[in-house]
């Protein structure tokens, strides 16, 4: 079983997305994020974050099938950006940034950090009780190092993978589920009908589930409400459960995004002032840290990408030199002074 049942959903991509921060030495980011597809999918503009009028767009042919769409925006400050890559859960991805400015007199030094936050729309079951602290560990290490890439993986990784695969699938499973349960619930208690309670539902909840397992794997969610009426033996079920329609539509809907979200390719670089010192990203260039394969983490967990650099204040250096000259001159000044005075 591939690692991939886990729930992280690395599929090869719709988009290619490409998200370059430039931080500049007063604070502002300069944001450019390129969207690389095919007509359809450039042109639609159902993109995974919000692209509005502030935003300086321009599209461009590249090769005989794919458009490249450019969006680019600077920000004064990390604050105003925050306002606009915070986004909404539910509706687009969501990041939080930092920047920080150190003056350390002959050097500034600089930080930036974005975290990507969990985008995954179910998630009321917790892992760990399904997976250890250890293998989640793992996971994360294995994902970021992009070990578990087919063609990379190792035959321990293999042997590893197959052996949370199944819990993990079934983690995610009973996520997905638990919303269609929970919002028939809601159906049946606004029934009322007496021949339908909520407990006896509640009673049935282990069948309805290993009956609705499969179509809830498979995302065919429009025959849940056959399971659940076949289960419950009970013409009602069907009323409860069209008593919950604008909840389902909802869940399908969250579940869609979810879905839709892990079918791009993302890759996200920082150029920032001066030389890199310090970073978590696995390529730097010069002044550039680039981060690829975070997509499996930020399914569920907060992944943070941080660099630092140092850039030289010569303005600081010139300045000493200046001291530096000045009290020498003045030193040399006084020698030849005392000397003339013998």
């Amino acid at each position: 079983m591939k690692i991939c049942c886990l729930g992280f959903l690395l599929f090869g991509g719709c988009l290619e997305i490409n998200t370059t921060n430039e931080i500049k030495s007063d604070g502002s980011i300069v944001r450019t994020i390129t969207f690389t597809g095919d007509s359809a999918e450039v042109y639609a503009g159902k993109f995974p974050v919000e692209l509005d009028s502030l935003w300086t767009k321009t599209t461009v042919k590249s090769g005989d099938k794919k458009f490249i769409l450019t969006a680019t925006r600077t920000f004064q400050n990390a604050d105003e950006m925050n306002k606009v890559v915070g986004g909404r859960f539910g509706a687009t991805l969501q990041y939080r940034v930092a920047v920080e400015k150190s003056f350390q007199w002959f050097f500034t030094v600089y930080r930036y950090e974005e975290t990507n936050l969990p985008f995954a729309q179910f998630t009321a079951i917790p892992m760990k009780d399904y997976l250890s602290q250890e293998e989640m560990d793992w996971f994360k290490t294995k994902t970021l190092s992009g070990d578990l890439k087919e063609g990379k993986k190792s035959v321990e990784d293999s042997l590893i993978a197959e052996r949370i695969g199944p819990r993990a699938e079934e983690w995610t499973t009973r996520n997905h589920f638990e919303p269609f349960f929970l919002a028939f619930l809601s159906g049946v208690a606004a029934l009322n009908d007496p021949s339908l309670t909520t407990s006896a539902v509640e009673s049935l909840k282990d069948s309805i589930y290993r009956r609705s397992a499969r179509a809830v794997e498979t995302g065919n969610f429009d025959t849940l409400h056959t399971i659940f009426r076949y289960v419950l033996k009970n013409p009602a079920a069907e009323r409860a459960w069209r008593a919950s329609a604008p909840a389902f539509e909802e869940i399908k809907r969250k579940l869609e995004f979810e879905q839709e979200i892990g079918t791009h390719n993302y890759v996200t670089s920082v150029i920032m002032p001066g030389l890199i010192t310090g970073s978590n990203a696995r390529t730097i260039e010069d002044n550039k840290a680039t981060w690829k394969d975070f997509l499996g983490i930020t399914s569920y967990f907060e992944y943070t990408m941080w660099v630092e650099s140092r850039q030289v204040n010569w303005w600081a250096v010139i300045i000493a030199l200046v001291i530096v000259l000045a009290l020498m001159t003045g030193m040399i000044f006084s020698v030849l002074r005392r000397r003339s005075r013998v």
